[in-house]
């Protein structure tokens, strides 16, 4: 008979622990009609992304071919990195001056790398630089809308040397435009 006493308190406190560990977080807001999960910072898995709704106000890229424009130069990053140097800022804002004057261009803004890295790792660093540079033009007041974004990793290389002069050529975005 102590055994099954036993059994019965040890299932109570059971179901009572798991009643208690409940996660609260992840219960939808039922005055919410998107049903959105309320704690998005709980899961650091999740990558948010910082505008508010990128596909929507991404500029189209489909159909017809985009062109390089000898007035719209390309900016370099460093080993690694996808944030805008001064240099490179100061290349934008000239570019962003010849893009807000031409609003029949739609703008494609491409990244690319380095030969060196797995291609994964290389697409995701290539598509870092191309939305950083979209952002950066945004607020120089390009319209939003009319900027798309695709990375080419390493696989379309400028140079194929293996130097650190080549290398640098490839760690890029070029700004590319067609008509609307």
């Amino acid at each position: 008979m102590k055994i099954n006493t036993f059994l019965v308190s040890l299932f109570s406190i059971f179901i009572a622990l798991c009643a208690v560990s409940c996660n609260k977080k992840n219960i939808k807001n039922p005055g919410n009609k998107t049903d959105v999960i309320t704690d998005f910072a709980a899961n650091p898995a999740l990558d948010i992304q910082e505008s508010t709704n990128t596909m929507s106000t991404e500029g189209n890229i489909r159909g017809g071919e985009f062109a390089y424009q000898e007035t719209i130069q390309p900016i370099y990053f460093d080993f690694d990195m996808y944030g805008l140097s001064d240099d490179a800022r100061k290349t934008l804002q000239k570019n962003a001056d010849v893009l807000k004057t031409r609003k029949d261009w739609t703008v494609l803004v491409e990244g690319y790398c380095d030969l060196r890295g797995t291609v994964g790792y290389n697409l995701a660093l290539g598509q870092k630089r191309a939305k950083e540079v979209r952002d950066y033009y945004t607020r120089l007041g390009v319209p939003e809308s009319s900027i798309g974004t695709i990375s080419y990793g390493k696989e379309k290389p400028s140079c194929v040397e293996e130097t650190d002069a080549c290398w640098a050529k490839n760690r890029k975005s070029e700004t590319k435009v067609k008509s609307k």
